[in-house]
């Protein structure tokens, strides 16, 4: 999917097999309607990764709508990471979410999965 920006450029955003729906579901259990924020996150021990948040868009964010679902990123977050990914895991039974990028923020980029956080 295409993210657009205020006069901003195009990125790219590819969602895998069910993680849309999966994303969908999630909303729909917090009966929540997002957006979904595409973020850095910092854990405290380990390299920074990329995970996912219900947030605010701000007029700085690139934003898409997919099927009904708005996904948001800042463009210090794109120019950094590049093109995104986002994929479904099952992690001990809990749907989680691979956010991995063109350009890896670390060596470790797509082995951690993430929750949506609220």
């Amino acid at each position: 999917m295409k993210l657009k920006g205020k006069g901003k450029k195009n990125i790219q955003v590819r969602i895998e097999g069910t993680a849309l729906q999966s994303i969908k579901d999630f909303l729909a259990v917090k009966e929540s309607q997002g957006p979904v924020r595409i973020e850095l996150c910092f854990t405290g021990c380990c390299d920074p990764s990329l995970g996912l948040r219900i947030d605010m868009a701000t007029e700085a964010d690139l934003v898409h709508e997919e099927e009904g679902v708005t996904f948001i990123i800042s463009m210090e977050t794109y120019e950094l990471a590049g093109d995104i990914t986002i994929s479904s895991r099952d992690d001990a039974g809990k749907k989680c979410f691979a956010v991995t990028s063109s350009k890896p923020i670390s060596e470790w980029d797509g082995f951690g999965a993430c929750e949506i956080k609220v």
